[in-house]
């Protein structure tokens, strides 16, 4: 199959391109992927991506306690072990929109800039479920059902929260396969409607500016993804 390269992948925020990152499990295995394979739009299916902008790769059980898991360096990236929530987090560093073309280079170094921003995006694929993974199992952007998805149905409501640095997420941009469905409550709380069977993809967005000699922006993807029975 042929492979591009992928060095925007993180260059702007997920739910306005179309493509999506998604976990694909086999036994013990879950592999990182990236491609229009779930998005339903036309072209590539799968995308290569490098596998040096995944900084985490995590695996946890199903009372969210992190149980060691090994992670591959190569494309694409898998981790091996018994998880009922699996975590990958990618950062692509700082990005500059220049006279002469957008650079993967913070503001400082790539001269005339006219915009600049850090970008950043995590996954999480739950298969299996209990209460203590409603809670948020890291401090990046991350999104957790209230009640177990795994056993809802299309045209069930989920009730989800959306979390940052540890904390409730208010006014978050959240998405189901790229279509916004709501903003997230000054609790960090909004509601899906799964619409569809089989594999669910909800996303979360935000953008926000830093103080950061880098770029003068931040944008912060995650989602959240599993399977219907």
């Amino acid at each position: 199959m042929f492979r591009t390269v992928l060095l925007l992948a993180l260059a702007i925020a997920p739910m306005a391109a179309a493509h999506d990152l998604w976990i694909e499990r086999e036994g013990d295995a879950h592999r990182l992927m990236y491609g229009h394979e779930r998005s339903g739009h036309a072209g590539e299916r799968e995308l290569e991506y490098r596998p040096e902008i995944v900084r985490q790769a995590r695996c946890f059980d199903v009372a969210g306690n992190e149980r060691p898991a090994r992670a591959s360096d190569s494309y694409p990236v898998v981790l091996r072990g018994d998880c009922a929530a699996s975590w990958f987090w990618l950062d692509s560093g700082y990005w500059s929109k220049t006279p002469y073309g957008t650079k993967n280079l913070p503001r400082h170094q790539a001269g005339t800039t006219l915009d600049s921003w850090r970008s950043a995006e995590g996954i999480k694929r739950l298969d299996r479920w209990s209460t203590a993974l409603a809670r948020p199992l890291t401090t990046e952007l991350e999104l957790t059902p209230l009640r177990d998805p795994l056993a809802l149905r299309p045209g069930d409501k989920l009730r989800l929260r959306v979390w940052l640095r540890g904390r409730p997420a208010a006014g978050v941009t959240v998405a189901y396969f790229g279509s916004p469905r709501g903003v997230t409550d000054a609790d960090g709380y909004v509601n899906v409607t799964l619409r569809q069977p089989g594999f669910q993809l909800i996303q979360a967005s935000v953008e926000r500016p830093i103080d950061d000699l880098g770029a003068e922006r931040e944008i912060l993807a995650s989602s959240l993804q599993f399977q219907l029975p």
